[in-house]
């Protein structure tokens, strides 16, 4: 019997729908009843999904994990409790190389993410029920078609957090520098390296900061100094705090904060105002005349808005994760993945892409974070460079380097030392952007052990380049 019989000849099956956004909830209960199924319940978080599950024992429960009031993580065991039988399907955006084997192990038969096609959904919720998909086969971001689809690696060993981890999370600057005169800095947690400019170990603080080395040299045989002075044009708190062999210089940034919010602020308006202007256009047209577009039109239409939801929720993801640099917050989740899986995942659907993979060795990495990344610099490729475009995979010793390429005009010289820095756009550029994306990349790689590095093409364009350590 194929699929097909088996939803006309039964009765169609029954389906909760548990997912905060309604919008969403909408679209799915379209699909799926287009499909030949039955939504007979909705609900907007996981507590009240485990009642409308428990109320309504459906066939399937599609089951959003990221919620309020209680998480599809947390909801997912209990569902399962109240309803043995049931078909749970979990739906997320995170990257699927890292949440899906956390689903799968707490009690889902399978998983998709929410980048995926409704179509695609729909099919793959179709076969799971019919038992012609296996569970383990997750719904992400297709690889094109004739590429093989590269398995979902197990999640690595879970970390205990260090010393370093509460260093590195701090809520302010904190600056470990030699108890000797030229006061070589030791180590520098992400807010502190953000105001010296990420100066590398070893360095003199004399030569990064001058004015602040003159005070710390001055204090640093003093016991709890305070004082305060300008670091990268900011007016910062300094405490010091002395160690059997070196001193703890903490920089308060407060006010250099409020700088920063204000940046952010014009930025992010100036950037949002864009795709807001688009699907708020495109909603009213399709309010006025929605009965009269033809079907390629409405299909552009379509095509539009996810173009410019995509957009948003990058600036998104960018501003929350500079936010999280900011405050010391940053948590990475190191698994040893599959670039090649990732690289594809990350391009499918989105941009005319030429991977090439010369070494196939796994990378030690947080994959939603190395998503991120390559989303970044692929945006970047395309507002500021041209086709073709392409990644490499290859080696480097113990290391693995993915490359973004691209065929423009290339970094101006001028502005190529400022690339990474917070904020830095290069002067009369046509595109716009907030400038925190290449200053994402490069704390997220350094976060992950490893770097970023750019260089001009041989034949024009740009190569950015990501490090990761091999797995």
């Amino acid at each position: 019997m194929t699929t097909a019989d088996l939803l006309t000849t039964a009765p169609p099956m029954r389906v909760v729908v548990v997912d905060d956004t309604a919008d969403l909830r909408d679209l799915l209960r379209l699909a799926l009843t287009r499909g030949g199924f039955d939504v007979v319940g909705e609900a907007g978080d996981g507590r009240e999904g485990i009642e409308v599950v428990a109320r309504h024992q459906p066939d399937v429960v599609l089951l959003d994990l990221a919620m309020p009031v209680m998480d599809g993580i947390e909801a997912l065991p209990r569902i399962r409790a109240r309803c043995p039988g049931a078909t749970i399907v979990v739906l997320s955006g995170f990257g699927a190389q890292q949440m899906s084997a956390r689903a799968l192990a707490a009690g889902a038969d399978g998983y998709v993410q929410k980048g995926a096609p409704l179509g695609t959904i729909l099919n793959y919720v179709t076969d799971l029920v019919a038992g012609t998909r296996g569970a383990g086969d997750p719904v992400v971001a297709l690889p094109p078609a004739g590429e093989p689809r590269s398995p979902v690696p197990a999640a690595g060993p879970a970390r205990t957090p260090s010393a370093g981890d509460a260093l590195r999370m701090a809520p302010i600057g904190i600056v470990e520098v030699a108890d000797e005169p030229q006061l070589g800095i030791v180590q520098a947690n992400p807010l502190a390296s953000r105001l010296l400019g990420t100066p590398p170990p070893g360095a003199s603080l004399l030569a990064v900061a001058p004015e602040l080395a003159a005070l710390v040299s001055y204090h640093r045989l003093d016991s709890d100094a305070t004082f305060e002075t300008t670091v990268a044009g900011a007016r910062v708190g300094v405490a010091l705090r002395r160690t059997p062999t070196s001193v703890l210089v903490y920089l308060d940034s407060g006010a250099e904060d409020v700088g920063l919010l204000r940046r952010a602020i014009a930025t992010t308006a100036h950037e949002v105002r864009g795709p807001v202007a688009v699907l708020t256009g495109i909603a009213e047209t399709l309010a006025w005349d929605g009965n009269l577009i033809p079907p390629e039109q409405n299909k552009r239409l379509m095509d539009s808005v996810a173009r410019q939801a995509r957009i948003l929720d990058r600036i998104t993801a960018d501003l929350l994760t500079a936010a999280q640099i900011q405050r010391g917050t940053l948590r990475i989740d190191l698994q040893v993945v599959d670039p090649r899986a990732l690289v594809l995942s990350t391009v499918d659907g989105r941009w005319e892409v030429d991977l090439t993979v010369d070494d196939d060795r796994p990378v030690l990495a947080d994959p939603l974070r190395v998503e991120q990344m390559l989303t970044n610099l692929l945006s970047n490729a395309q507002k500021y460079g041209a086709a073709p475009f392409s990644v490499v995979v290859r080696g480097d010793g113990a290391r693995l380097c993915l490359d973004v390429v691209d065929r423009g005009a290339g970094v101006p010289a001028e502005f190529a030392p400022r690339l990474f820095r917070e904020f830095a756009r290069a002067d009369g550029t046509s595109a716009t952007g907030t400038g925190l994306g290449l200053y994402v990349v490069r704390t997220l790689a350094e976060a992950q052990g490893g770097d970023v590095s750019h260089a001009p093409h041989p034949d024009g364009g740009s190569v950015f380049t990501i490090t990761l350590p091999a797995g």
